[in-house]
């Protein structure tokens, strides 16, 4: 279960030592350097950070995973989205090649890219009001079923689960994922194929070719 993400604001720094302490309603919350994520180097005092509350090794209640309000460099600019529309061109190849009609796969991949920045919208607001949070396997779900360019958006114009290195990691996994299957599925598969025919032989094969998928003859199991 995702820890509940707070926020708060930098009341001292000391940029020789690289730490300071937060403000978090009665209590004052030691926070490291390398624990924050923000535009500058080190953060300012009046700054609001979000952060995971943690304890350090001596016992105290610790910032963790702390990213500025102002952002760490992401937003929703001509890079961003430049980088988005690159990383669609392959799945948008591949979809055309489907025997589906082309409408309906653009509804579904539109419809599901609006429920996963909803989410995420969701799941950002739930944070600062300290209600009950989405799970991070429900969004990786979203993320996997279709909706990972919402996600893209959402991380980039929300600034939600753009700091913390294992949901990216996964995330970014889900992205490879889908350019792996696009690709594959202009080569019929072919990597696919190679890889079943490996771990579970060739009677797996065989068994698939018996299976209509729905796709020409020169794309069964050989």
């Amino acid at each position: 279960m995702p820890k509940p993400e707070w926020s708060a604001k930098v009341v001292e720094w000391n940029t020789d030592k690289g730490y300071g302490w937060l403000q978090w309603a009665d209590k004052r919350v030691f926070l490291r350097r390398r624990e924050y994520s923000g535009p500058n180097r080190t953060p300012e005092v009046g700054e609001e950070v979000h952060f995971i509350l943690g304890k350090d090794d001596q016992g105290r209640h610790c910032a963790k995973n702390a990213v500025s309000t102002r952002g760490r460099g992401y937003g929703t600019g001509f890079l961003s989205l430049l980088l988005l529309c690159a990383m669609l061109g392959l799945p948008a190849i591949a979809v055309q090649r489907l025997p589906i009609e082309l409408w309906k796969t653009s509804a579904y991949a539109l419809t599901i890219s609006l429920l996963t920045y909803a989410a995420y919208a969701s799941d950002k607001r739930r944070a600062r009001t300290r209600a009950w949070r989405i799970a991070e396997a429900h969004l990786h779900g979203l993320e996997l079923l279709g909706g990972w360019p919402g996600a893209w958006l959402a991380q980039r114009h929300l600034r939600h689960k753009c700091s913390k290195g294992s949901y990216q990691f996964i995330f970014l996994l889900i992205i490879l994922i889908h350019q792996f299957a696009a690709y594959d599925s202009l080569q019929d598969w072919r990597l696919s194929r190679a890889v079943i025919k490996h771990v579970a032989g060739t009677s797996i094969s065989t068994q698939l070719n018996d299976f209509s998928w729905g796709f020409p003859e020169t794309q069964k199991f050989p």
